[in-house]
């Protein structure tokens, strides 16, 4: 092999987010600055294996690269502006800040096992700085600055997890060759859940999942990964497409399209029939899980009848249902219902015999649960 030229400054080129590059672009990219193969694949293991986020601490790079990646390079990580861990459960949400500035949050829940034991950890991602959807029950709607993540910024969400989780002593064998470092103590589960909707940043959310399910870093299993959607239809195929196995979540909230309409605008687009025949449509695949995410508002879209209707959509679909009492944000329109309102509602989905969870949010005491995110940097 030809020795590497040394890369002078007149080489220089705009710069680009080495972060946000799944593999196989990193080695193309290096090929275009006359770099081998193996020289980017060192460097995807220090940025998603090692997770470091300095160049001078790369070793088994030559100097004269490191100097030239530091120039047209420079890596970002997100700040941490502020931490909450739950006196309830456990879970501790983050308050991130963008090389921009803006606020954003990732919420990162222990689950514990059926005998009360210590069991796998859920982070829930953001794919967006706020949100256009416009929802009228979510608190990120209320944010005034709007943006989409990059994929680097959205993977850092998972790297910064991990760097906590082995600080605090949580690393394990099994992940990524079972290596130990801040990757031995990656979350068991993603969900796109968080701040945004992923499907309005497709093409970062694509080569953010092709980074977290990279054998050679996270190593997430599809099975792992759940996307929620409030519902950009024309989207889901493409995303299957993409990664078959990935699980699906569907935040319906409403079982007519009067009553969506008014929470969720995007029905006004992609009303709800639509988006059932989008989801009965797909290709099938043994173990991709499909979800409906309902949020009981009190008054509003709990009624027994709506238990029918939505029971008998999950039943066209094959999809299972979450049931999530409303956790009330300050500003909010909308209360939870009643504890006998609530084990009605789910008595009588089970009734048209569709499968049906109660899910009570993680973190509501630190503003971390279900349609509670909403940038503290920002509103204060």
């Amino acid at each position: 092999m030809m020795p590497v030229e040394p890369l002078t400054t007149a080489e220089i080129v705009p710069s680009i987010d080495v972060l946000s590059l799944p593999r196989p672009r990193l080695i193309a990219w290096f090929a275009e600055l006359g770099q081998p193969k193996f020289r980017a694949e060192q460097l995807f293991r220090w940025l998603h294996s090692r997770l470091e986020r300095d160049y001078a601490a790369m070793s088994d790079l030559p100097a004269a690269l490191r100097q030239h990646l530091q120039n047209v390079a420079p890596l970002a990580s997100l700040d941490i502006e502020t931490a909450r861990q739950s006196a309830i459960d456990g879970s501790t949400k983050l308050v991130l800040t963008t090389r921009h500035g803006a606020p954003i949050e990732t919420v990162i829940m222990p689950m514990d096992a059926a005998d009360g034991t210590p069991g796998s950890v859920t982070q829930c991602l953001s794919s967006q700085v706020g949100c256009k959807m416009g929802c009228d029950f979510c608190a990120t709607a209320r944010l005034p600055v709007r943006a989409n993540l990059s994929a680097g910024e959205i993977v850092e969400q998972v790297a910064i997890a991990c760097r906590r989780g082995y600080a605090e002593g949580r690393g394990r064998g099994g992940v990524a060759g079972g290596q130990d470092g801040p990757l031995s103590a990656r979350p068991h589960n993603l969900v796109f859940m968080g701040m945004g909707e992923p499907l309005d940043n497709f093409a970062a959310l694509l080569d953010a999942l092709d980074i977290l399910m990279d054998p050679k870093c996270y190593d997430f299993s599809p099975r792992r990964i759940t996307v929620s959607t409030s519902g950009l239809a024309k989207f889901v195929p493409k995303l299957v497409a993409a990664q078959p196995d990935v699980h699906l979540a569907w935040s319906l909230t409403a079982t007519t399209d009067a009553v969506r309409d008014r929470l969720m605008p995007v029905n006004k687009g992609v009303p709800i029939d639509t988006m059932v025949q989008v989801l009965r449509a797909l290709p099938p695949r043994p173990h991709r899980k499909i979800t409906f995410e309902y949020a009981l508002l009190r008054d509003v879209n709990d009624s027994l009848g709506d238990a029918r209707r939505l029971g008998q959509m999950a039943q066209l679909v094959g999809a299972h249902i979450n049931a999530i009492p409303f956790n009330a944000w300050p500003g909010a329109s909308y209360t939870r219902p009643v504890r006998l309102v609530i084990e009605r509602f789910v008595d009588e989905v089970r009734s048209t015999g569709a499968s049906i969870s109660l899910r009570e949010s993680k973190g509501q005491d630190i503003g971390a649960a279900c349609g509670q995110l909403a940038g503290e940097k920002t509103l204060g």
